[in-house]
């Protein structure tokens, strides 16, 4: 069985099929025959080596587990990530390499989340003194632990993976069961922070100065033009006749009237407003989050490649005013406008 890059804004979750590239060299480095376990399960292995081809959640879930019952080994998903690099993430895993703070490359993750998967997504909560990440499964995804292992490893790691060792959480939640004593020191090695299992949410708990500290290896510009390109590839995942996708462009031009009303762009789209609300859940959007991409996207551009106004800015984007626009560049980005034309 041959899976094509698979879409989506199917109802069965996918993921990039590159990021089972760090569990395959880890199973020949123990001994086992990857393509083997692959065609097991159904999975095309030859797949790894394209950039955007996705496999079907449940079948990484048979491999996972299969894989686990021929090397025994339930540190699987800790040491796959070892061969991971920041290109297997397309161009999200790039662009966060170049992020300004810790906060603002777990913001591209969670913007860009459904490139690397939309069988979960990215919850990011903040208090006066703490910053959490949280990984929520969606509906229907039932992911294999050691997949969820090692994505929450990466992010409790990565300030070390930009060159900033410290930045480690404060402590991390996980839902899974307690791994097995014989396994358990290599999980508290590898996330480098207290664990605690058998939790009710998958969580990064880190101290809110950590993720505010600015990395030195931080280039916003760069950073800039990979999340257009992040843009891009998730738009090739929608079907060219998907409600989000011929909806994002209407909204462009309406903006500078304001946010549209569900209403307004069903009438647009020839269909009631309980339909397109039910369409672009499955597709797994909505139009809050359609206008909110496009103003977050267009802000940035304008603040750093133009010189007009804050208030022309701000209205182009259809808010009531600059104090409104500055409160969404707080949000996105943790900065003022003015702070963020600063940085050009």
């Amino acid at each position: 069985m041959n899976n094509k890059a698979s879409n989506s804004t199917t109802s069965t979750p996918t993921a990039l099929a590159s990021w089972m590239r760090g569990l395959a060299r880890e199973l020949e480095l123990q001994g086992c025959d990857a393509p083997s376990l692959f065609a097991r399960v159904g999975l095309d292995f030859s797949l790894l080596s394209s950039p955007e081809a996705r496999y079907p959640v449940h079948q990484t879930t048979l491999l996972w587990q299969e894989a686990v019952h021929a090397t025994g080994d339930e540190t699987l998903g800790l040491k796959a990530i070892r061969h991971i690099t920041p290109a297997t993430f397309h161009a999200v895993g790039l662009s966060v390499m170049a992020s300004e703070t810790l906060e603002q490359a777990f913001g591209r993750m969670r913007r860009f989340a459904d490139l690397v998967t939309d069988a979960s997504e990215i919850d990011l909560l903040s208090s006066d003194s703490e910053f959490v990440v949280e990984l929520k499964l969606k509906e229907g995804a039932q992911p294999a632990h050691q997949s969820t292992d090692g994505f929450l490893c990466l992010l409790a790691n990565a300030g070390k993976g930009l060159g900033e060792p410290g930045l480690m959480p404060l402590r991390v939640e996980l839902s899974r069961p307690e791994p097995e004593p014989q396994h358990k020191d290599y999980f508290e090695r590898s996330f480098d922070a207290p664990l605690l299992f058998g939790c009710k949410a998958m969580r990064l708990v880190f101290a809110l100065a950590t993720v505010q500290t600015r990395l030195k290896g931080a280039n916003p510009l760069i950073a800039e033009h990979l999340d257009q390109a992040s843009l891009a590839a998730i738009e090739r995942l929608k079907p060219a006749n998907s409600a989000s996708r011929l909806l994002r462009t209407w909204v462009v031009t309406q903006l500078d009237k304001g946010a549209p009303s569900i209403e307004l762009a069903a009438a647009h789209m020839n269909m009631s407003a309980r339909n397109l609300q039910r369409k672009l859940a499955e597709e797994g959007s909505s139009l809050a989050a359609i206008v909110d991409d496009i103003r977050q996207s267009e802000a940035q551009r304008r603040l750093k490649h133009t010189q007009e106004s804050l208030t022309t800015i701000a209205l182009d984007l259809g808010f009531s005013d600059a104090s409104a626009f500055s409160r969404a560049c707080k949000r996105w980005f943790g900065k003022s406008p003015s702070d963020i034309r600063g940085t050009n």
